[in-house]
């Protein structure tokens, strides 16, 4: 995946919000920011093989990750659980690669899932995944001394997962959230005035975020 795929979603998503006016334009303007500064320390401090350090993907991971863990309670089981499994994936693929098919994306899916059940809300589910992500970072630089000639921090393959998986899930979110809206005014109007047609304008943001 040498294509920035979570580049060019973030920077739509910052362009849509912005354009729109919505509330969530502060969050994207600040991950905007730490992709810069990130990128800029990585024209100033360029990686050198075998380790290749992504500096402004690891900012937007950790201010996401920092962002997430504000608006979610259950904060450390999430954390633990995920970090554990994405250190079996690491222990994996250097005892024996390629013994589980699949290995790559399964231990990207799996940790996802793994978050959802133990927090059941979308932002405990972005912070546990974020912080997995960052933690595991050492153990990879560890385990892997000497034995690859190239690895990239973060993987490209968790990364552009990460941002497509969240980016869907938080649209297909709001546009739910839009349609109830929808239908309870709907409801509400029908029910207090049944023969006229006067409509309702919306006004819903992501609150949320705010």
């Amino acid at each position: 995946m040498i294509f920035p795929y979570g580049e060019w979603v973030i920077l739509f998503l910052a362009l849509t919000t912005w354009i729109e006016k919505r509330t969530s334009r502060r969050l994207f303007l600040i991950l905007t920011i730490a992709w810069l500064i990130g990128r800029g320390i990585e024209l100033v401090f360029p990686s050198t093989l075998p380790w290749s350090w992504h500096f402004a993907r690891l900012a937007v991971i950790l201010v996401i990750f920092i962002w997430a863990l504000r608006l979610t309670e259950r904060r450390i089981l999430p954390l633990l659980l995920t970090s554990f499994i994405m250190s079996m994936e690491t222990l994996f693929l250097v005892n024996d690669p390629g013994v589980i098919p699949y290995g790559s994306w399964l231990f990207t899916v799996v940790p996802v899932l793994a978050a959802w059940l133990t927090t059941k809300c979308y932002w405990g589910t972005v912070a546990a995944f974020t912080g997995s992500i960052l933690l595991n970072q050492a153990l990879v630089r560890f385990t892997n001394e000497g034995i690859v000639r190239h690895t990239d921090f973060p993987d490209a393959l968790v990364w552009n997962f990460g941002v497509v998986i969240f980016a869907v899930w938080a649209g297909l979110r709001v546009g739910w959230q839009y349609w109830l809206e929808r239908e309870m005014q709907k409801t509400s109007v029908e029910s207090i005035l049944p023969a006229n047609g006067v409509g309702l304008c919306d006004h819903s943001e992501e609150r949320e975020l705010q």
